[in-house]
């Protein structure tokens, strides 16, 4: 199991950076951004969202060791060339530390605002994804000397001498984020990673993993969880209890999306039941829990910056001597493709 950290980039631009440096200091394989023109689920500001791919640039230029990912690059707002060379060039400055996570896009509002071309079907949205994805693949593979032309029905290339080349040999791993069926046909064909975006993933997994088609080459099955640990139950209990009223007043900000309802509070018992709330020993056992499941990637998504410390200090050790580093964690997913 690896662990990566979901970052907090509405704190702004110092912040966020000096965060991923303590993820980075504190053993995390990853940090994650998201991706997005505008808030999808409170008052519009003036100081978020940051762009995502700069905001990528400064993090690595910041870091040493932790990759960098996305939750997930909207392929929706990209020229697929383009992207392919911005993200060849953040791996560039990284020295190999890019995971490109992607996915078809959902916020019709954002497109709308900026003036970005959405296709509006679902299914056409994932089978242009599925052609970008196709493309960016193919440029990396095929750096300048080459040329790539490419015909597809919703992109072209013509006689391209794509660079730079990324620092990752035929390119970054391309993890894919969603759970429909025309997205995992992106996920079996071309990607090294899933990262699953619903709440109980262990039927859908089952049914997936199962299916004659599933690829053999190693996939990084990734879910988003909270972790909140202690030494003992009773600082477990005051650490949840100030995550969960922190994620009640976030709840209470939130402003419902057409096609994307708020689902009501659940109780703290509740919360407690869903996310992984316990000692070190507790933990375990519900990380054991994904891993029986296929997942073998967790994104931890953190309230406060003590249990960010907390879970690297009780945690990760336990999973460290069992664990490949980062770059031979690039090294087996190329050796997927």
């Amino acid at each position: 199991m690896q662990f990566g950290v979901q970052l907090h980039p509405e704190l702004g631009a110092d912040a966020v950076i000096r965060e991923a440096q303590q993820a980075d200091a504190l053993g995390y394989d990853s940090v994650w951004l998201y991706d997005h023109l505008m808030n999808w689920a409170g008052v519009q500001t003036a100081e978020f969202p940051l762009e995502s791919l700069t905001l990528a640039a400064a993090i690595m230029a910041a870091t040493s060791r932790t990759r960098i990912s996305w939750a997930v690059l909207n392929l929706g707002f990209y020229n697929p060339a383009v992207l392919a060379k911005s993200l060849a060039t953040i791996d560039q400055i990284s020295h190999g530390r890019v995971i490109c996570t992607a996915g078809s896009g959902w916020f019709k509002e954002e497109a709308e605002a900026y003036n970005v071309p959405m296709i509006q079907d679902h299914d056409e949205r994932s089978a242009a994804a599925y052609e970008a994805v196709t493309l960016i693949k193919q440029l990396w593979a095929h750096p300048a000397p080459e040329t790539t032309t490419f015909r597809g029905t919703y992109f072209q290339t013509t006689n391209l001498p794509f660079q730079p080349a990324p620092y990752t040999p035929g390119g970054p791993p391309l993890w894919i984020g969603g759970e429909s069926e025309v997205t995992q046909k992106i996920v079996k064909d071309h990607a090294d990673g899933w990262v699953l975006l619903g709440g109980s993933p262990g039927e859908l997994l089952q049914k997936a993993t199962s299916a004659p088609d599933w690829p053999s080459r190693p996939m990084a099955i990734v879910k988003t969880c909270r972790m909140i640990v202690g030494e003992t139950r009773d600082k477990v209990l005051d650490a949840a209890q100030r995550t969960y009223a922190i994620r009640r007043k976030a709840r209470e900000a939130q402003i419902e999306q057409p096609g994307h309802p708020l689902q009501p509070m659940i109780s703290f018992e509740e919360f407690c039941a869903r996310e992984m709330v316990g000692t070190p020993d507790e933990c375990y056992a519900r990380v054991a829990e994904l891993e029986a499941l296929g997942i073998n990637y967790i994104r931890l998504a953190f309230d406060e910056p003590q249990q960010m410390e907390a879970v690297a200090r009780l945690v990760l050790p336990h999973y460290a001597a069992s664990e490949p580093t980062a770059e031979p964690a690039r090294e087996v997913a190329l050796a997927g493709r």
